[in-house]
């Protein structure tokens, strides 16, 4: 209970009443002092049954659903039993992992309808949310005290991985269908017949559309590819590293999510490897819709683990699990100079029958420190030290690029944009 205008004036004219008392030294005055006391304790005790006949609830509704790192609207809506309007205040205490504005919100809470306050909010963590109880503050009728109450709900929602949407932007892509190649040769469909062309073999005429047209007609030819891409993903101890807006483990669940949602829809086929120091779950290549949420559901309930990774694991389990050469994209930490080691293994393990890609995220520029012109006496230093980081960190990617790996070093902005273009380029140099 915190008192307000009304209450502090009370007890400001009893404290008054027994100066003015003490000073006059009149014994009819004596006891005027208990008399606005005697009326604060009874607003005060009418105030308070009040708030309690009022039952204020409140119901917090978050969004359907709601992905990781995305933008929403969380609504909390207030209701109570009384028949005139109740004011309140209202201070948002958002659970782990979401960020919400906390400012001091005053809301007036009509009768029956009730209000509703929307939130902007950001969920930073996959997996169930579950709001906890919110501070409030009923408004006295009579304007005394601000009564404190904590309003529980008990409905969680859940947070999921990111979706790509057909007018996604931000990847830099088009959601389009399976990529079509012109090939001459037996076993392939055939596209569309043409006029004959100096050069073109005998095996590509199409006999009896020469004699019905009386002049030499060519066949084009197409061939489907359809591919297996294989995502291991690292939620070892690195994977909690904060990286811009999320941690690492955060953007490579997006990102695969995502992935996944492209590469079935140019109808290849999507696998998924979760590893920390031991394989943790494994989803052979799926092709379609189905793919997709098996990818999905895994990705959905993915948490850190408090070990380092071990690269190995991963690779063993996609020579045993896939037979067809496959793209293998592997997430993982390539800064770290102590897994280099365990991750040109890997490598080495995954050639020649697959074609890995490691592709990592960094949230430093050790470039513009190195470059940067000293202002202060700290400077030189700092320069020294992203120097070295620099030049471990070109050391440690020329070591994964000679067995013969793409790998990619990427920041936040970039990450889901250079994975998309790499499979795509990968597609149509035919490299998978």
């Amino acid at each position: 209970m915190n008192l307000r205008q009304n209450g502090m004036m009370l007890l400001l004219a009893a404290a008054l009443l027994g100066i003015a008392a003490q000073w006059a030294r009149e014994p009819s005055l004596g006891n005027l002092w208990a008399a606005p006391l005697a009326m604060l304790v009874l607003g005060l005790g009418y105030e308070r049954w009040v708030c309690a006949r009022a039952a204020l609830r409140m119901s917090i509704l978050t969004p359907a659903p709601w992905h990781l790192a995305s933008a929403g609207q969380v609504r909390c809506a207030l209701t109570h039993r009384l028949l005139r309007p109740l004011t309140v205040t209202f201070a948002p205490r958002p659970p782990p992992g979401v960020d919400v504005h906390t400012q001091v919100r005053l809301v007036q809470v009509p009768a029956h309808d009730g209000a509703s306050i929307d939130l902007p909010a950001v969920a930073r963590r996959l997996g169930e949310v579950r709001w906890p109880a919110q501070p409030v503050r009923i408004a006295g009728p009579l304007g005394l005290a601000w009564w404190s109450e904590r309003l529980a709900d008990h409905t969680s929602s859940t947070v999921v991985p990111a979706m790509l949407e057909l007018k996604e932007s931000a990847a830099g892509v088009v959601v389009g269908g399976a990529r079509v190649s012109h090939v001459l040769g037996t076993g392939a469909q055939v596209e569309q017949l043409r006029d004959y062309r100096p050069g073109d073999p005998l095996r590509v005429i199409d006999w009896r559309a020469t004699a019905r047209r009386r002049q030499l007609v060519s066949r084009d030819f197409v061939e489907e590819q359809h591919l297996d891409v294989m995502v291991a993903l690292d939620v070892g101890r690195a994977s909690r590293i904060r990286c811009g807006a999320l941690d690492r483990l955060g953007h490579y669940v997006n990102a695969a999510a995502r992935l996944a949602q492209y590469v079935v829809a140019q109808e290849d086929r999507i696998g998924l490897v979760l590893f920390g120091d031991q394989p943790l779950a494994v989803l052979p290549p799926a092709r379609g819709h189905a793919g997709v949420m098996r990818v999905r559901d895994l990705l959905s309930g993915v948490r850190t683990q408090s070990t380092d990774s071990n690269v190995l694991h991963a690779a063993s389990q996609v020579l045993r699990r896939v037979h067809q050469r496959s793209l293998v994209v592997l997430m993982t930490d390539i800064e770290d100079a102590t897994s280099e080691g365990a991750l040109v293994a890997a490598l080495r393990l995954l050639q020649p029958r697959h074609l890995p890609f490691v592709i990592g995220l960094t949230a430093l520029n050790p470039t513009l420190l190195a470059d940067q012109a000293p202002r202060d006496w700290l400077d030189p230093w700092l320069s020294l030290a992203a120097g070295h980081v620099l030049s471990q960190r070109e050391r440690t990617i020329r070591a994964l690029a000679a067995t013969g790996a793409q790998v990619v070093l990427s920041t936040p902005a970039e990450f889901e944009r250079t994975l998309f273009q790499r499979y795509t380029q990968f597609r149509q140099q035919r490299r998978i």
